[in-house]
Parts: structure tokens; sequence; C-alpha cells
């Protein structure tokens, strides 16, 4: 095994099990926090849940089989099927969590807004409308994948022409289209704040922490999702050129590597709310509170129930030596 072959395989047991661990626990919670009374009015709620749950599904799916192929063969090298419908799926998920991120963008953007008219608009309906056109838009603009992805000398991915189309699909579906809009609504979410702020309109404090999150999870997709699209970009363009095996072992490595950091926008997102959102951290303390005490106090319930019956087995046991 190669130096490089062996690091890849180290950054699967530890790196992504240490980002299974802390994605599925960061997410449950983040799921617990925005059921909570004091969010669950806000629409943005909805959308915060939804991504939460897609990036566990997202993870299960995603890592499971990095994890199966430590011990044995690469299933997904050899039957057909499983490769259209791992790739496919795990697509469609990632596209799942950038496209909800892209709706808490336009939520901030219409709650706040000065316009009581426009601020209508933002409403659980249309959260739930837009969440359905998502689930089944996103599956059907990326229908190609299944038809087109093929098995060659054991490796399941695009070849030939559709290398290039795809990695152009890629730019523009996964950098270019979701970012633009997640930035352009954030950064007009922050100009209806600071609008509101100006003309002595007080923006409640919820909003302001809000939009920082959701500028906190703009930045964190843009960091990840660019040197992937680059990576794709360049895999198809160097597709036709002769390479070394050793040139062939690093490009492996680097679309690894890209691809490993890309996973951390459904693992991250609830650690860096909790260092730049106080309501957030407040609120997850909080949690912790209420069901620690919970369970400590079911703990302090059943010690006593304990305690009495083995008092009661040994008076039982006293009486019953008495008439002996």
């Amino acid at each position: 095994m190669s130096t490089l072959a062996y690091i890849q395989t180290e950054m699967v047991r530890y790196g992504m099990s240490l980002y299974f661990a802390l994605g599925v626990f960061g997410n449950i919670f983040t799921c617990i926090i925005f059921i909570q009374p004091s969010h669950r009015r806000a629409t943005s709620s909805i959308y915060f849940i939804s991504f939460s749950i897609f990036a566990i599904v997202y993870l299960i799916w995603s890592l499971f089989p990095y994890f199966y192929t430590l011990n044995y063969p690469d299933i997904a090298s050899r039957n057909i099927s499983y490769c259209k419908i791992r790739l496919y799926v795990s697509h469609v998920l990632g596209q799942y969590l950038r496209f909800c991120v892209v709706f808490v963008c336009i939520d901030r953007f219409l709650a706040t807004r000065a316009d009581a008219r426009v601020r209508l608009l933002n409403s659980t309906a249309l959260a739930k409308k837009l969440l359905l056109i998502m689930i089944i838009g996103c599956p059907l603009i990326a229908i190609h994948l299944p038809i087109l992805i093929q098995i060659q000398n054991n490796v399941c991915s695009q070849f030939g022409i559709y290398k290039l189309i795809y990695a152009i699909y890629q730019l523009f579906i996964i950098g270019i289209v979701p970012h633009v809009l997640m930035s352009v609504f954030s950064i007009l979410a922050i100009i209806s704040l600071r609008q509101r702020h100006n003309s002595q309109q007080r923006a409640k404090r919820r909003d302001r922490y809000l939009a920082r999150m959701v500028v906190v999870e703009v930045v964190l997709n843009v960091l990840t999702s660019v040197p992937y699209s680059i990576n794709l970009i360049y895999g198809a363009v160097t597709y036709s050129t002769s390479k070394t095996s050793e040139r062939i072992q690093i490009e492996s490595f680097i679309t690894f590597v890209t691809t490993f950091q890309i996973y951390l926008v459904s693992v991250i997102p609830f650690y860096l709310f909790l260092l730049t959102a106080k309501p957030f951290r407040k609120e997850f303390f909080n949690v912790i509170g209420k069901y620690g005490c919970k369970c400590i106090f079911r703990h302090v319930q059943v010690t006593p129930s304990i305690d009495h019956y083995m008092t009661a087995s040994i008076n039982q046991h006293r009486d019953v030596s008495g008439v002996l």
C-alpha cells in the first residue's frame, strides 16, 4: 500500500468516524433546539430541522460505504445497480442540504423586510411548498446520473464526454447557483436589518442572531464546495491526458480530500451555531439541563423504590425467622 493510500485509509477510519459521531450528535441537538417553544413559531426552524434530518441521512448513506471498504471490497466497483443508486442518492441528499440553506437565506430576507406585506410571504405554508418542490425537483434534475454512470476498471464514476458534462453540471448546480442565491439573499437580509436599525425600527435580537447563523453556514458551503468543483473541472479537462501511475495516485488522493471536506457541510453547522449565536448556545444548555435533570430525577425515583423493596424483604425474612 502506498503512503497516500495508507493516509486515505486512516482518514476514513478515524476522520470519517469522527465526522459521523459529531454530525449525528450535532444534528440531533439542532432538531431538539428548533422544536423548542422559543423557536417553534419561526419558519426558519422548519428549514433548520429539515437540514438536520437530511444531514443525518446523508452522513449514514455516504459514510457507511467507506467504513465497509476498510475490511471488504467496494461493492460499487462490482455491482452497477448499487454504483448508480449510491452516487445518485448521495448527490440528491447533498442538493437537499444546499437548497435548505438557500431557503433559510430567503426566509431571513423576507423576515427582516420593513414592509409588512412582504413579511406576510414568509409563512409556514410557503416553507412547506418550497421543501416539497425541492424534494421532487432535485431527483428529477439529477436523473441523468443513474442513467449515464458506469463502471470501468473497477471504478464507479463518469467516463468519456459525460465526465466533462457532469463537471460543468456540478459547477453550476453545486458551485454557482446555490451559492449565488445564498450570498444574494444573505446580503439583502443584512441590508434590511441595517435599514430597520437606521429607521429606528428595532430589529429583533433573534433576527440578528439567525442572520449571523445563516451567514456562517453560507461561508461554510462556499469554502467546502469551491475546491470540490475546481477538482471536478480539472479531472474532466485532463481526462484524456496520458498520466503516470504516480500522478494518478496523487489526483485520486486530492479527489478524496475534496470529497472528504465537502462532508463538513453536514457536520459542523451545529458547532458553528454554538460559537456564533448566543441564544442558540443558551438554548442548548437549557436543553441539556432540562433533560439531564429529568434523567437524574428518574434515577432518584427508582433508587428509593429499590431500597424500599430490599428493606421489606429483610423485614419479612426476620418475621419468618422469628416464627421459626
